[in-house]
């Protein structure tokens, strides 16, 4: 299946040590001196391999002689996904990955010079950590982790914020440098500043700040005769930034549509057992490899084509459904990629020029062999209000091979509900014009109509 580039991603240059062009085989990492001889002495050491063995490092292929610039080639994760679309699972697991990758690297007289969660990508619901020339040697009398304040505002007070506030993490997409502490201390309460973690990483430097400006003079200057006491001082800190993290991620909430699965009760148990038994039908007869899942709710469907032996990538509106997805997935081994994506406001290109960050829709283009879209045409259609061809063309955008569907007719209470009284501006919504409007982009391979009206059907790309 082809593995296409179709959006024109610039290549990284915010980093001084060097920059990124991601290509179809491959991410090419070119490194500028003096950083270079201290990447290879890394790459060098067993701790390298183990990282990379262990699936918490990418891998990196030297492809330069010593004497030129230094070029690494990492493997590609499957599906590139930004922590605008993670669900707080995600963003703890990014957050777990570079605190205890860290703590492993200070052991050895290494650390990370940089923590934001742009450093991680997963493939399923494993994360990695792809920004090599982050690690560097530990300065061996240095007490203080300089990416302390970056892992706060980046990892720990948005956190913080969509808890304690409510605050969409969906914001990161426009706050790639976090909030400071003083934009969550206004708007928390007094007794919200006076709890952990918002007393330590809110609270007292919002306090301290008014009093005094940042001496980062004085930081550089924070060393201890000991080293084996500078290297515990770290570790301590890393340690307490990853029990604030925890802290600071709410625990499971149920939504709308986080029991979905359990409590429709449109649906007889005869119709789930037909739906279940006609979409693993469709995902046997498709053999796909890349399976996007638009509208996962909790998984279901989600958890059927991992079981064939696809890469899937769920993506649902609802953030506590795909939350309890991450929590259903964890420890299972499928590979599953959960998101807060709505098609129907698809993630933006975003950074400098628009070309910093890819949309959600071009990562999509050539990605998947088999898309599933059970029960959400319905909610494009009236709740998104999006048109009927515009819905076939973005289906058939998505995948380069198979879809499976699921058609809610005009008469089913779901579809009532979101109609809302507007029979006659949505008359127009009907199953001859549905099959009319995907028929000029699919043929029928199979179909069922279930005994409460609605309609399964394999579908594949003309």
């Amino acid at each position: 299946m082809a593995d296409l580039i179709s959006f024109p991603i610039l290549p990284t240059f915010r980093d001084p040590a060097g920059s990124v062009e991601i290509r179809p085989d491959g991410a090419y990492r070119r490194i500028r001196a003096p950083f270079d001889a201290e990447i290879l002495s890394f790459l060098s050491l067993p701790l390298a391999s183990e990282l990379v063995a262990d699936g918490r490092l990418v891998a990196s292929e030297v492809l330069t002689a010593p004497t030129e610039t230094l070029v690494l080639r990492h493997p590609r994760v499957s599906f590139q996904s930004y922590p605008w679309e993670w669900p707080p699972a995600l963003w703890l697991a990014a957050a777990e990955l570079t605190l205890n990758l860290c703590s492993d690297l200070v052991n050895e007289g290494w650390l990370l010079k940089d923590a934001t969660p742009l450093n991680v990508l997963f493939q399923g619901m494993r994360p990695v950590f792809v920004d090599v020339p982050s690690i560097q040697r530990a300065p061996p009398n240095q007490s203080i982790w300089y990416p302390y304040g970056q892992f706060v505002r980046t990892f720990l007070l948005p956190m913080l914020a969509h808890s304690q506030l409510g605050w969409p993490l969906q914001v990161a997409l426009n706050r790639r440098d976090g909030y400071e502490p003083e934009e969550i201390f206004s708007a928390l309460s007094w007794p919200a500043r006076l709890r952990r973690p918002a007393l330590s990483a809110v609270t007292l430097p919002t306090l301290l700040s008014r009093r005094a400006h940042r001496d980062t003079e004085g930081l550089a200057n924070h060393t201890v005769q000991d080293p084996e006491l500078a290297r515990h001082v770290i570790l301590k800190t890393l340690r307490t930034l990853l029990s604030q993290m925890r802290r600071a991620t709410p625990t499971y909430r149920a939504s709308t549509w986080s029991d979905y699965a359990e409590t429709a009760t449109h649906y007889s148990e005869t119709d789930h057992a037909s739906k279940r038994a006609f979409v693993a039908a469709a995902l046997e007869a498709a053999q796909p490899a890349r399976v996007l899942d638009a509208g996962c709710n909790t998984g279901v469907y989600s958890m059927l084509a991992a079981d064939t032996g696809a890469e899937v990538v769920a993506i649902d509106t609802d953030l506590q459904a795909v939350d309890r997805l991450c929590a259903t997935l964890k420890g299972s081994g499928k590979n599953i990629l959960p998101l807060c994506v709505d098609l129907a406001h698809p993630t933006p290109a975003s950074g400098w020029e628009n070309r910093e960050t890819a949309s959600f829709l071009s990562r999509c283009t050539g990605h998947f062999d088999t898309v599933m879209m059970l029960a959400v045409i319905h909610h494009l259609l009236l709740g998104s209000q999006i048109p009927m061809d515009r819905v076939a063309a973005l289906c058939s955008d998505l995948t380069t091979g198979h879809l499976i569907l699921e058609w809610v007719p005009p008469t089913d209470i779901k579809f009532r509900e979101l109609l809302r009284g507007r029979d006659d501006i949505y008359a127009h919504i009907t199953e001859v014009a549905f099959r009319d409007a995907f028929a000029k982009h699919f043929t029928t391979v199979g179909e069922r109509t279930l005994s409460n009206g609605r309609i399964l059907l394999h579908l594949e790309k003309r």
